[in-house]
């Protein structure tokens, strides 16, 4: 396999087969190298996926050029570099105590929780306390159960509001898909090629502010699904102040 000019580009090895194949790529440029995974699948572009602690995916259609795939790869290495030192320096925010007087994160606050023994499950909110019942005050483990389901109901809330809200500050309206929430490792939101829209569940964590930075970004990604001018454009326009958001975002890890 030749090599780019500017960037070495080197077939490790072939991880899976099928209709969803995987390989493992290295790229070489004069000072730096990293690994990529390369995933064909059912869809319609490509794009790339640096998550803290994994290997960078790009994924790709199923009937896409090899040299379509090298000429992305070659394009975005400086990007790539880039991205990857920015997951690794990221700063770890504040641990979650799911205990009898812990405290946890919630919209960029933290809140203590208060825990007694109950025949029945409850959870209320109330200012700066989140006031539990439950059979065992003792048990981490249930404590951590019930706060989780509490905090996805709260997201769910507070993300379809936010989302309806930044939606209004498009030029143009453009249909999305479902809405979803779920706990992700690393990635604060993705936006599939069928415009379904899935947020990280630990989003609801962070001020309101870094919120709708990460709405604002998957809701430009219906316009613009690769990260190219136009995307970046588009974001400027509706939120110009997104990269203070963004940095204050990445510090929060």
């Amino acid at each position: 396999m030749s090599d780019c000019q500017a960037v070495g580009i080197h077939r490790l090895d072939q991880v899976s087969h099928g209709r969803q194949s995987e390989y493992l790529y290295r790229l070489s440029g004069l000072a730096h190298q990293t690994q990529v995974r390369v995933i064909r699948r059912r869809r319609k572009t490509m794009a790339l996926y640096v998550e803290k602690g994994l290997l960078t995916e790009l994924r790709v259609p199923t009937n896409c050029a090899w040299q379509d795939i090298h000429a992305f790869l070659e394009s975005r290495f400086d990007w790539i570099i880039s991205a990857e030192e920015e997951m690794m320096n990221r700063e770890v925010g504040p641990v979650d105590e799911f205990r009898a007087g812990g405290v946890i994160s919630y919209l960029g606050s933290r809140i203590r929780l208060r825990v007694v023994k109950s025949r029945f499950s409850v959870i209320e909110y109330n200012e700066d306390q989140l006031y539990i019942s439950c059979t065992n005050p003792g048990k981490p483990q249930l404590i951590e159960k019930l706060v989780t389901s509490w905090l996805r109901r709260r997201a769910e809330e507070v993300f379809s509001v936010r989302l309806d809200v930044l939606k209004r500050t498009f030029p143009d309206v453009r249909p999305h898909g479902r809405l979803s929430v779920r706990k992700m490792k690393a990635r604060w939101g993705s936006c599939s090629s069928r415009g379904e829209i899935c947020l990280n569940l630990m989003l609801i964590r962070e001020r309101l502010s870094q919120i709708d930075f990460v709405i604002a970004h998957e809701l430009c990604h219906l316009r613009h699904f690769a990260h190219n001018d136009a995307f970046y454009s588009l974001l400027d326009r509706v939120m110009p102040d997104w990269r203070e958001r963004e940095q204050a975002l990445g510090k929060a890890g």
